[in-house]
């Protein structure tokens, strides 16, 4: 048998010549010196909160220490560059790196104590980010020395905080919201033990949901919901609970995540998981009587955005069930024949509104609503139901609305 230190001996010998011929390579280096990165000490909230125990949203004013730290971990009192901070939640940093950043704080011999920083509202577990970039837009240098604070817990947004505009009569108030291209995570609805959050209506492609208030903790009806409180999920095909179940309007929704996004104005949840609420022995919690009532339609809607009672209404009802009464049907045009949309008149002129822009427009094509839309030209129809959609672009506005099936439109 052969030693097992004679195995290792040859072994070695056979990479003698290996190591011999890479001693010849070695270079020797200076360290790295200088400053290596920011350490971050929060003094104010004293609690940064925990996934359990939320801050509330009215602590918003930060307070920290910033320190830079050489190669020995030691304070390096030669740095003394501004400072740049962001703040870290749902996946993305806001503002953008290349922005102006919420606060810049001057570093002298290599601290800043008692920085006070105010955030806007942020959401879910939130950390501050620190670092010495310079420029801004094109001319943005991303800095070197970084560091980051602990996380801060805050909770997590609302229906009502992805679809509200930072401004109402901003010219972006109908295709921007502050959430854009954020990972959210609704987990609750903003009326606490008496919210629910509903599927309202269900398509090939996705589902919306609203956030409701029911008359007691109980959920009993009636269940309303107010501004912003929308939602469309898009599902890319037929949406499905966390079982792979199809939903359907009336079910109840524990959790929805995904990726935040406007297309054409439209505010959409893509890539969506969706945690559906399950009844006794692990049955779909089926509720259509939570479900909302339509917000009535109101012609002064058409109205300037600058206007409370403007245009601004159709942002407010996106995605939610509207209600138009007493509305004469249009001519056909070609945008019917193109797009399956067929118009109404909310002024109650009818004919031909191709040229106006007043108008509202009607998909019913893929629902079991029977009557073809041609026989109902100059009609007057008491009551549409259905849920509302904006295409805009720019200063181009269109406004579109779904029944969900004949018994949305009263015919007479």
């Amino acid at each position: 048998m052969t030693p097992r230190h004679s195995t290792r001996l040859g072994i070695g010998l056979g990479l003698a010549p290996l190591v011999l011929s890479l001693g010849g390579c070695v270079e020797d280096r200076e360290g790295i010196t200088g400053t290596q990165s920011l350490a971050i000490e929060l003094v104010a909230p004293a609690d940064p909160g925990t996934v359990d125990q939320r801050l509330p949203d009215s602590a918003r004013m930060v307070t920290v220490h910033v320190t830079a730290k050489d190669h020995d971990n030691e304070i390096d009192t030669s740095f003394n560059d501004p400072v740049r901070v962001y703040a870290q939640f749902l996946g993305t940093v806001t503002p953008d790196l290349n922005q102006m950043p919420l606060a810049t704080i001057q570093m002298q011999n290599g601290v800043a104590t008692n920085q006070e920083i105010t955030l806007p509202f942020v959401y879910g577990p939130t950390t501050l980010w620190f670092d010495n970039g310079t420029g801004f837009g094109g001319d943005y240098e991303h800095g070197p020395i970084a560091g980051t604070s602990e996380t801060l817990w805050y909770r997590d947004p609302w229906i009502a905080d992805l679809q509200t505009p930072r401004d109402e009569t901003a010219v972006d108030a109908l295709s921007r919201t502050p959430l854009t291209d954020k990972q959210i995570n609704v987990t609750e609805s903003r009326y606490g033990a008496r919210g629910r959050l509903v599927v309202t209506s269900v398509y090939a492609q996705g589902y919306t949901v609203a956030d409701v208030q029911c008359a007691d903790e109980q959920g009993t009806p009636p269940c309303t919901s107010q501004a912003y409180d929308h939602l469309l999920v898009f599902t890319f095909s037929a949406p499905r609970d966390q079982h792979g179940r199809l939903l359907e309007p009336g079910r109840e929704i524990e959790r929805i995540t995904g990726g935040l996004s406007e297309f054409n104005g439209l505010t959409e949840v893509g890539f969506p998981r969706t945690y559906a609420a399950e009844g006794p022995d692990d049955a779909p919690a089926l509720h259509p009587e939570r479900m909302p009532a339509p917000a009535l339609f109101d012609p002064a809607w058409f109205g300037p955005l600058s206007s409370p009672d403007g245009m601004i209404n159709f942002e407010r009802n996106e995605s939610g069930p509207i209600e138009i009464r007493n509305a004469v049907v249009c001519q056909l045009d070609d945008e019917y024949a193109t797009f399956k949309q067929w118009k109404l008149d909310p002024a109650g002129e009818g004919g031909d509104c191709s040229r106006k822009r007043n108008v509202l427009n009607i998909i019913t094509a893929g629902s079991d609503f029977a009557t073809d839309p041609a026989t109902l030209v100059g009609r007057t129809l008491p009551s549409v139901v259905g849920i509302l959609r904006p295409v805009n672009i720019g200063s181009f506005n269109v406004w579109i609305v779904y029944p969900r099936g004949g018994d949305d439109i009263v015919l007479q």
